[in-house]
């Protein structure tokens, strides 16, 4: 058995229908998972957040896209535009200018948003590069751009981190940030993306208190007649992907499997997000504790330290990880290869 991704169009689906449910626009951010993009646009309606020209070409309606622009030189915009990109993000000054005299020229008419920061102190600096204008540029340039003719829609998107469990003050914090002139120009905002899946450290509780700030964002801002949408990418990709893997090895209390977390899980490694096993025990329950270890030979190849499972595991035996479809992209260390995807209903 070789391991290999295991995608359900079911759970997937679910995901999606939790925010629409909340009367949410959904732009998947497809740099999370490009198989799981894939699958949505056979599935579902949604649009689609785009960071790199190399996504563009698989998303079969570019109507669908966002594009985050980045650098991008006049030749490279017009490109953009020539391709049938009507919707695009920017999240500084001199990209802007250089955006808006490109359409000026090609006569093009585009929705506009602006990435704008939240307070500082609630994303958290040094570590991490924070992208975004502050408020007080936004609410400047949303006086500026608002009588733009080739500027059909304009609004503003907000910055949010990957796997926040705890900073969705939204409504506060969209009255701390934009002034009521900026309200009444705007037509939409994207709340981004941060919501989080559940993996061994983080709370399943959270969700009750995000959808509820979710749901009184959304109603504060329709009483504004200001569209909603949310940029998920960490919530939709990784409940419907599982990992299954086999067990090569077995000495001590260490299980080695037939893969790597450098060539399916580095989201382990980069954020420290550990998945949960299928059949894992609670600490008070009978079993035995294992390390999970990779199959290359490096010290950080651990897929989980401790975790808790059925005592009789033997060679050949297959482990489930659950929550496996975020960020699960490969490298060419020691020449991997990206593993299979199997989509199921």
């Amino acid at each position: 058995m070789e391991a290999k991704f295991i995608l359900s169009k079911k759970i997937l689906l679910e995901q999606v229908g939790k925010l629409e449910d909340l009367g949410l626009g959904v732009s998947y951010s497809y740099k999370t998972n490009r198989e799981v993009g894939k699958v949505l646009q056979e599935i579902s309606d949604c649009d689609f957040s785009i960071h790199a020209r190399e996504e563009i070409e698989d998303i079969k309606d570019k109507k669908k896209i966002w594009f985050f622009t980045q650098a991008e030189n006049e030749k490279e915009l017009e490109e953009l535009l020539d391709l049938g990109i009507r919707k695009l993000v920017v999240d500084n000054e001199v990209d802007l200018e250089r955006l808006l005299r490109v359409i000026g020229e090609k006569k093009i008419k585009i929705s506009l948003s602006l990435r704008m920061k939240f307070r500082e102190h609630r994303i958290g600096t040094g570590k991490y590069f924070v992208y975004g204008m502050s408020s007080m540029k936004v609410n400047e340039l949303i006086g500026k751009v608002k009588g733009n003719e080739f500027v059909e829609r304009l609004g503003v998107h907000i910055h949010r981190k990957s796997q926040n469990v705890s900073e969705w003050d939204i409504v506060s914090d969209l009255k701390d940030s934009l002034s009521e002139e900026s309200l009444k120009e705007i037509g939409f905002v994207n709340l981004g993306g941060g919501l989080p899946s559940v993996y061994r450290s983080s709370n399943v509780e959270v969700f009750d208190y995000i959808f509820k700030k979710l749901r009184e964002a959304k109603e504060w801002l329709a009483d504004k007649n200001i569209e909603t949408w949310i940029e998920p990418g960490r919530f939709l990709a990784a409940p419907c992907v599982k990992l299954e893997v086999k067990i090569i090895q077995i000495y001590d209390n260490n299980l080695i499997i037939n893969t790597t977390v450098y060539n399916c899980a580095l989201d382990n490694v980069l954020t420290n997000t550990k998945m949960l096993v299928e059949g894992e025990l609670g600490k008070e329950a009978s079993g035995r504790e294992f390390l999970i270890k990779g199959n290359s030979p490096t010290r950080d190849d651990i897929f989980r330290y401790r975790v808790r499972l059925r005592e009789d595991f033997k060679v050949g035996d297959k482990i489930v990880f659950l929550n496996a479809g975020a960020y699960n992209y490969t490298t060419d260390f020691f020449g991997y290869k990206k593993l299979k995807t199997e989509i199921v209903d």
